[in-house]
């Protein structure tokens, strides 16, 4: 899971979704600057390891972070960065 959620735009992925909660695919990808393919592939390799979860909603699809100890993780991990 580390492996991971430790690519930047994963991290960039968590943080919106921990920040604004549920969203489509289309949002994702456009606030975050990235393509649709590109967004989808990452998505699937968060869901794969049980940070995200998915709803579909007619044609849209749905993420939210799924994983509360996410949430903890990423919070202790920006109190050790030192800048």
């Amino acid at each position: 899971m580390l492996k991971t959620i430790s690519n930047p735009i994963r991290l960039r992925i968590i943080n919106l979704l921990i920040e604004r909660g549920r969203m489509n695919v289309k949002r994702i990808y456009e606030v975050i600057g990235i393509s649709q393919s590109n967004a989808s592939q990452h998505l699937k390799a968060l869901e794969h390891v049980g940070v995200l979860d998915s709803e579909r909603e007619g044609k849209n699809i749905y993420y939210k972070v799924c994983n509360p100890q996410m949430i903890h993780l990423l919070q202790c991990v920006d109190k050790c960065v030192v800048v």
